[in-house]
């Protein structure tokens, strides 16, 4: 058994549980700020995580909400940066898994999907075609260097070599294209090329991934996307595109994200119940 990873999890899926936190079907981890999204009903429960046995430092400052709608169970966790930092820093002396706990613990406590909204860049050579969108992951490519894998062969959560292939659900997105279609919310298609935070990428170093294959990039989205895959989860991936080939500081980029976050809202809300059918049928798979 991996006692660190296992152990925090059990810990606090047994102490959420046990403070009347209801299991979710789905997981709402949204990198790019915001609130529980308007179609996964009322907030009917939250939690500050810094009162949470087992949970880690990085993710104390956040807060647990659960909502039901579709006759599912919604939990959102937003973690987003704020106007000093580029997101939850990554320390070193912490276990590799840290960066992905929410969505291990999402899954042990019930959920069998995941949606992440994250923020990202374009990696055309134009610099500007999907700025201002909302991209849909096809796929990703982990150019980040690191994993959230390492150290948890004896797991209990997963599998040690997950299989990626169905990570990121097809069916959602294309249904996700077609409700963004009708409301007139610009979005795109991408593989998405996953970077590591906090440096911003060198003009050699965006040519390097965009020949990998990558059309967008994005910092952080390796862990929690490998961490979905080794927990059983299957999601949907959506980065709001914020800049091109012209470079924003930290606090433009926020500003762009909070443009957007309308938009992102009104499409998560409108997937909600697409989402609960997809959450029941994942569960009937596994059974």
């Amino acid at each position: 058994m991996c006692p660190q990873l296992d152990d925090a999890v059990y810990a606090a899926s047994k102490e959420l549980r046990g403070r009347g936190a209801p299991d979710p079907d789905v997981l709402f981890l949204l990198a790019t700020g915001g609130r529980v999204p308007p179609g996964a009903g009322e907030v009917a429960w939250h939690l500050p995580l810094d009162s949470v046995a087992g949970v880690p430092a990085v993710w104390r400052d956040k807060e647990l909400y659960a909502s039901e709608a579709a006759d599912a169970v919604f939990w959102t966790i937003v973690d987003a940066p704020g106007e000093e930092e580029t997101g939850n820093a990554i320390d070193p002396n912490a276990p590799a898994w840290t960066p992905g706990f929410p969505v291990w613990l999402a899954a042990c406590s019930g959920a069998s999907l995941a949606v992440h909204a994250g923020a990202g860049f374009s990696l055309d050579e134009e610099g500007d075609a999907r700025v201002g969108t909302l991209s849909l992951t096809t796929d990703h490519i982990n150019l980040s260097g690191r994993t959230p894998l390492l150290g948890l062969g004896h797991s209990r959560l997963g599998s040690i070599f997950p299989d990626q292939t169905n990570l990121h659900h097809e069916g959602l997105r294309r249904r996700a294209q077609e409700l963004a279609d009708e409301r007139g919310i610009p979005t795109s298609e991408a593989v998405v090329g996953c970077a590591l935070a906090p440096s911003q990428l060198t003009p050699a170093e965006r040519r390097w991934f965009a020949r990998a294959g990558a059309q967008l990039g994005a910092f952080g989205l390796a862990d929690p996307l490998i961490a979905m895959a080794h927990a059983g989860l299957s999601c949907l991936s959506i980065v709001a595109v914020l800049e091109g080939a012209k470079r924003m500081d930290l606090k433009t980029q926020i500003r762009e994200a909070e443009r957007l976050a309308p938009a992102l809202d009104d499409l998560l809300g409108a997937l909600a119940p697409d989402l609960a059918r997809t959450a029941y049928a994942l569960r009937e798979e596994t059974v």
